[in-house]
C-alpha cells in the first residue's frame, strides 16, 4: 500500500520542481560548461546534472553524452535520490542492482557510477550531480566531499536561475496588469467626458430652461409669484450644487499646502447638496501637507462611490472617516440595505476603484460594519509633500 507520508512529500517536492522550469529537452549552458569541469575533475567521460520529476530523468547539464534524458526504471540515479551522501557503484558487473540495465550491457558499457544529490534551498530533492565511467574505480573520501561540493554550487545556480524566472513572470505579470489598469483609466476618463458633455448638453440646459419658462409664468400671475419665485430658486440651487460638483469633477481645488483632510472635507461641503442624503466627515490622526495626485485621487473615487450610493434610495447617510497613520486611509460607510461582498466587489471593479488605488500603490478593502452597514475603505500610502 501506498505511503500517503511520500505521497505527500513526493506532491510537494514535484511542485518545488515545476518552479524552476527545469523539464526540457534543452540542457542550460551554464552547467553544460560545469559537467565538462566535473569531468576534468574526475577524468571520465560522461559527467551529468540532471532532474527527476515522477516518471523520467531529465539531463539539464552534460558532457560525454547526446542524450537528452533516461528513465527512471534505468537510471542509477533513483539510488543516489534516496540518500544524503554520495552513491558509488565501483564496478557494475559485481552489482546485482545494474547487471541487466542497458547501460551496461548495451554500448555505453558503463562500469563505474557516482552520484550526488541536489537539493533545493528548500530541502527537497532535485536531481543528482553524477559521473560515469567505462571502467572500474573507486573514489577517495576527499573526491566524494568535491562531488558534494559540486551539487552544492548547482544547488546555488539552479536557485538563481529561479529567482530570474520568478522576476520575469512576475514582470510579465506587472506589463500585463498595467496595459489593463491604463487602458480601464483611459476607458473611464472618455466616460467621464461623456458624462460631462452629457450634463452640460442635457440635465444643466434642461434646468435653466425649465426655471426660465416658471420666472416667466410669474410675469402675468401674481397671484403664482410667490410660488413659482421659490419653485425657480430651488431649481437654481440644485443647479448650482450640479455645477459646483461638476467644477470639482473637472478641476479640484487642490494645493500641495493643504493638509488632505481639509481639503477633502472642503471638497464634500461644495458638492454635499447635489445628493440626496447627508454626509458626515470624521478625521483622525495627524495630518500633513499632501501630495496633490494623492488627493486627487481620493477625490475621485469619492465621487465615484457616492454617485453609486445615490441610486440607492434608502441610503439616507454616509459617514466618511480619513485617517492617518503609514497611510492615507478613506472609509466610506453607508446606511443602505446591506449588500454581499461580492457584490460590493463588482461594484468597485466596475467603477475602476480597483484601478485608480493600484495606480497609487493602494489596496482596497470591502467589509460591514457590526450593524450590517456597507463599508468601502482605500488605503494609499502616505505621500508628504516636500
Amino acid at each position: 500500500m501506498p505511503n500517503p507520508n511520500f505521497e505527500e512529500a513526493e506532491t510537494l517536492r514535484l511542485n518545488e520542481l515545476a518552479d524552476y522550469d527545469l523539464q526540457d529537452t534543452n540542457t542550460d549552458n551554464d552547467l553544460d560548461q560545469l559537467t565538462v569541469l566535473i569531468a576534468q575533475f574526475y577524468n571520465c567521460p560522461i559527467a551529468l546534472i540532471t532532474v527527476i520529476n515522477a516518471n523520467f530523468q531529465w539531463f539539464i547539464g552534460k558532457t560525454g553524452t547526446t542524450l537528452n534524458g533516461n528513465t527512471i526504471e534505468n537510471s542509477f540515479c533513483k539510488y543516489t535520490f534516496g540518500k544524503e551522501e554520495v552513491f558509488v557503484v565501483e564496478n557494475t558487473l559485481e552489482d546485482s542492482r545494474f547487471l541487466n540495465n542497458p547501460f551496461v550491457k548495451g554500448e555505453f558499457q558503463i562500469r563505474f557510477y557516482a552520484g550526488a544529490p541536489i537539493h533545493s534551498q528548500e530541502g527537497y530533492k532535485l536531481g543528482t550531480v553524477c559521473i560515469y565511467d567505462t571502467v572500474p574505480r573507486k573514489l577517495t573520501e576527499k573526491e566524494k566531499q568535491t562531488l558534494l561540493l559540486f551539487a552544492q554550487q548547482v544547488t546555488k545556480i539552479l536557485h538563481l536561475k529561479k529567482i530570474n524566472l520568478l522576476l520575469k513572470k512576475r514582470t510579465e505579470e506587472l506589463i500585463t496588469v498595467k496595459s489593463k489598469i491604463f487602458a480601464n483609466l483611459i476607458k473611464d476618463e472618455e466616460k467621464d467626458k461623456q458624462e460631462i458633455s452629457m450634463n452640460l448638453h442635457e440635465d444643466f440646459a434642461q434646468e435653466i430652461a425649465a426655471t426660465m419658462m416658471i420666472l416667466k409664468r410669474t410675469e402675468n400671475n401674481s397671484k403664482l409669484n410667490s410660488t413659482l419665485i421659490k419653485q425657480a430658486l430651488h431649481q437654481l440651487e440644485e443647479v448650482l450644487a450640479n455645477m459646483r460638483q461638476l467644477s470639482y469633477k473637472i478641476t479640484p481645488n487642490i494645493h500641495d499646502w493643504i493638509a488632505p483632510d481639509e481639503l477633502i472635507k472642503e471638497y464634500l461641503e461644495k458638492i454635499s447638496a447635489a445628493y440626496p442624503f447627508t454626509i458626515t466627515v470624521e478625521k483622525t490622526g495627524n495630518a500633513k501637507n499632501g501630495d496633490s495626485s494623492q488627493i486627487l485621487c481620493v477625490i475621485r473615487i469619492l465621487d465615484i462611490w457616492l454617485k453609486e450610493l445615490s441610486q440607492k434610495k434608502e441610503v439616507t447617510g454616509v459617514l466618511i472617516d480619513v485617517a492617518y497613520e503609514n497611510q492615507l486611509t478613506i472609509s466610506i460607510e453607508d446606511n443602505g440595505q446591506f449588500e454581499p461582498l461580492q457584490d460590493l466587489k463588482n461594484k468597485v471593479i466596475e467603477n475602476v476603484i480597483y484601478d485608480r488605488v493600484t495606480m497609487q500603490g493602494g489596496t482596497v478593502v470591502l467589509a460591514h460594519s457590526i450593524h450590517n452597514l456597507n463599508i468601502l475603505k482605500f488605503m494609499l500610502p502616505y505621500q508628504v509633500k516636500k
